[in-house]
């Protein structure tokens, strides 16, 4: 069989799929090397993410950014203020509009986090050359303009 026919049909499209699932558990088990205090799921890791990067949001903005449905999105935040890393308040233009957005402690925890990712995910692209990192990036900047369409 020739190298054409191994990746052609399903079978690149699905090893891509299952290596980014993988990618995505290997950091977030690399943040329970840490001793954190609170344990998060990764869909309250993607809200924490999604709100450093939107500073405040609404849940419809939230739940559309993070492609989950609102109920999702509503229950997700509602276990982050439990945990006093997200707080809400109604927006003083509109009142039946809730806003959402990260409080010191989530921003705090979010920074843990990250720094965690960017550690792991640095160290593993040191040992690439510039042109395969420069082309990684590219790659996985047209996947996801591709995927956003």
């Amino acid at each position: 069989m020739t190298q054409k026919q191994e990746v052609g049909g399903d079978r690149l499209p699905r090893e891509a799929v299952l290596l980014i699932l993988h990618i995505m558990r290997n950091l977030r088990s690399a943040a329970t090397d840490i001793d954190f205090e609170i344990e998060l799921s990764y869909p309250q890791i993607l809200m924490l993410y999604a709100l450093m990067e939107r500073e405040v949001s609404n849940m419809s903005e939230l739940s559309s950014w993070l492609k989950i449905s609102h109920s999702v999105a509503t229950r997700t935040a509602d276990r982050l203020v439990e945990k006093g890393l997200v707080e809400r308040r109604h927006s003083d233009d509109d009142r039946r509009v809730v806003l959402v957005s990260l409080t010191n402690k989530g921003r705090e925890h979010a920074e843990r986090l990250i720094s965690i990712h960017l550690e792991k995910i640095k160290a593993v692209l040191e040992s690439f050359t510039e042109k395969q990192r420069v082309g990684l990036l590219e790659l996985l900047r047209q996947i996801d303009l591709r995927l956003d369409e």
